[in-house]
């Protein structure tokens, strides 16, 4: 029986041996290396976020599938970013940019990608300083092609993927991309057009919860402000863009689709169904924006490839899905929003005109946990902008809600309903009309 078990133990351990070997004897083609150095003429014209960029393509290799294409772009003058553009010159509307490598450490002029015959793909400095590498060293990678879907795949001679990009997005997802339990489960959104780093806005996929957007609050918590719940259990949610079910061969929908588990993907647990659409989805994406609005939009690709267009296909903040007044920051960080126009900025002195100054007021400094002296301005007939997902907020008097904001120095100021439910505010952003709701303002 000891004989069985040590031959059992030596044979794995040597076909274990094995793998590695072959693994690490498997190299990249010399023709298939290379070393792109980011410098010389930009571009034209310019692309999304009015970025600047650099076309990568060496001798044998241009990266091109259309309409993606690898570039370094850089809305910062000297900052740059390596990312898949979606998109070609000549185009009605701006080329997009849907996946960035190292949005928040930009490299600068002179910066360099290689690819060496370890399989390794890196990111460096001009000095050699790595910024971002796929961290495929001596696992197989044979190659490296950008597919017609706009997945960056690093590849063995089998052509299976070893790393490919769409296990990383970043704020936004490709048709066929997800999110997963097991892996990156988020977006989050940019903080600017001009500042690529990561922003305070977010499309989180819960496992046993739902796919539910986010904003940050000035102490790093997480605020839920609108989402899907699942039905059951989910481990990935797919981002789709297919022919609709029993419609005309023209109608597409663009859906997320919940599976519950990742290696086995049908049947679907959930499908959350964006729009129905009377053209193509297949080229369309989905992105988390920096206002902190989830479109998407779908590329409409011109005669002979020509006047081709991105076209909004879905935003969920809009007129005909949730309302625009419901985005966190729609009147920046303190304004009431009707119909998705910001129309006064609430003082202790009453409702005046709404500019983009409108702030909440500056509070006295906190001593052990609440402030010195605390005093509230009421506004009547508003909701917060998580009322919707707030579970109606909890049960308790004006005068225990009152109580529990006093003594939470991140408290901005609470809702009352009129049937005593409170919802605590750590951030206040954009009020919109409602009934039976009044906030109160800590100044």
């Amino acid at each position: 029986m000891a004989l069985s078990s040590s031959c059992f133990l030596f044979s794995a351990l040597l076909l274990g041996y094995c793998f590695l070997f072959v693994a690490t004897q498997a190299q990249v083609p010399a023709q298939q290396t290379f070393k792109f150095i980011n410098r010389g003429e930009f571009g034209q014209p310019t692309a999304e976020y009015n970025a600047n960029y650099r076309v990568i393509q060496t001798k044998n290799i241009n990266f091109f599938t259309y309409p993606f294409q690898l570039c370094f772009y850089s809305t910062i003058p000297g900052a740059y970013i390596l990312a898949i553009r979606a998109g070609i010159p000549g185009d009605q509307t701006p080329m997009r940019w849907v996946w960035d490598a190292n949005r928040n450490h930009p490299v600068g002029e002179n910066s360099v990608l290689s690819f060496a015959s370890n399989g390794n793909l890196v990111l460096a400095e001009a000095n050699g300083r790595i910024v971002w590498q796929t961290n495929t060293a001596n696992r197989g990678v044979t190659g490296i092609k950008l597919l017609p879907n706009g997945n960056l795949v690093l590849h063995n001679a089998k052509g299976r993927p070893i790393w490919q990009s769409f296990d990383y997005p970043t704020d936004t997802l490709l048709v066929g991309q997800s999110l997963r339990t097991n892996g990156i489960n988020k977006l989050i959104s940019r903080k600017s057009d001009t500042d690529g780093s990561d922003g305070p806005y977010s499309l989180v996929h819960q496992e046993n919860e739902g796919l539910y957007l986010y904003v940050k609050d000035n102490y790093g918590q997480l605020i839920r402000y609108s989402g899907w719940g699942y039905a059951e259990r989910a481990a990935t949610v797919v981002f789709d863009g297919k022919a609709a079910e029993n419609h005309n061969s023209t109608a597409h929908v663009l859906a997320f689709t919940a599976y519950r588990n990742q290696t086995t993907l049908p049947p679907p647990s959930d499908i959350f169904t964006l729009r129905t659409l009377n053209y193509n989805t297949t080229l369309s994406f989905v992105r988390i924006g920096s206002d902190g609005n989830l479109k998407a939009y779908t590329y409409q690709v011109g005669s002979n490839g020509r006047s081709s267009k991105w076209e909004e296909g879905f935003a969920y903040f809009s007129t005909y899905w949730a309302s625009l007044c419901s985005l966190p920051t729609r009147c920046g960080s303190f304004g009431l929003c009707e119909r998705g126009v910001c129309l006064a900025c609430p003082t202790p002195k009453g409702l005046v005109s709404w500019n983009q100054s409108c702030a909440p007021p500056k509070l006295s400094p906190c001593q052990n946990g609440a402030a010195k002296k605390v005093n509230y301005y009421n506004v009547t007939g508003v909701q917060h902008f998580t009322d919707n997902v707030a579970n109606g907020g909890e049960g308790m008097s004006f005068e225990e809600c009152k109580s529990k904001c006093d003594a939470d120095c991140k408290c901005l100021g609470f809702f009352m309903f009129e049937d005593f439910r409170c919802i605590i505010a750590t951030v206040l952003g954009t009020l919109r009309k409602a009934e039976k709701t009044t906030a109160y303002i800590k100044y």
